[in-house]
């Protein structure tokens, strides 16, 4: 009886020692993250593509610095490593859909996590040029934070609900855009306005695959489309649109 007890013990106790690895593991990897954030927000993205690495070596099922590592790649005009580390961002997110926490409070504190993570990104997102790109996906990001507080608010439910953030599908889209993978493309852009209706860059971005694969008049409805969003569609695009619309 003694022995059994032993090593029940033994048994708790390393896994208390895993869980704690764990977490240590993460608050290492979020340090990163953040730094990589900040590295961003200076245009420094070499250092950025380096401090999200790291993260991401530490603790490989965290995705924001998948996310961040695919938007230096991408600054970087480096367009196979963005699109790698953005489709494995989008795998953990569909991983994690419909994942079920042993209690509210575990799922409670993920979701502040989240919040946590999020607003490392708001932060970044709201300092430096404020250009059409970066005020849609600011706009993207606080309607996600306030979807989670909402559901925090709540308080009652224990199941993860992500399902693909607009922006990730949106910048996945882009990665294979700039590498001459229109089809691909299109359907992450798709996705992306799936996810957000109200995401005027990816129907910007969905109206120019049309506009490349000889699709005019889907063009033009998107372009519009685009445009009630409030998105700043470029006068020469849609000037090209309305002009190989009429051929």
């Amino acid at each position: 009886m003694t022995r059994s007890l032993v090593t029940l013990l033994l048994v708790v106790l390393s896994a208390l020692s895993l869980t704690a690895q764990v977490a240590a593991d993460r608050t290492k990897a979020r340090e990163l993250n953040r730094l990589g954030w900040d590295y961003m927000k200076n245009e420094q993205f070499d250092n950025a593509v380096k401090a999200f690495q790291q993260s991401v070596e530490i603790d490989t099922s965290f995705d924001m610095p998948w996310y961040g590592l695919g938007r230096a790649h991408l600054a970087l005009k480096q367009f196979v490593s963005a699109t790698s580390a953005l489709v494995r961002c989008r795998e953990l997110y569909i991983q994690q859909s419909g994942k079920q926490f042993t209690s509210q409070q575990e799922a409670q504190r993920y979701r502040r996590d989240r919040i946590l993570e999020i607003d490392e990104m708001i932060r970044e997102l709201t300092t430096g040029p404020q250009t059409a790109q970066r005020q849609e996906q600011l706009r993207q990001v606080q309607e996600h934070r306030r979807q989670l507080q909402d559901i925090i608010s709540r308080g009652n439910n224990i199941t993860i609900e992500n399902s693909v953030p607009a922006w990730v599908s949106l910048s996945l889209g882009s990665a294979y855009f700039r590498s001459g993978k229109l089809s691909d493309a299109e359907r992450e852009f798709k996705a992306a306005i799936d996810a957000d209706r109200k995401a005027g860059e990816a129907l910007n971005n969905l109206a120019v695959v049309y506009l490349e694969t000889e699709r005019f008049d889907l063009a033009k409805t998107t372009i519009e489309a685009a445009k009630k969003t409030g998105f700043r569609v470029n006068p020469e695009l849609e000037r090209a649109i309305k002009e190989r619309a009429k051929n």
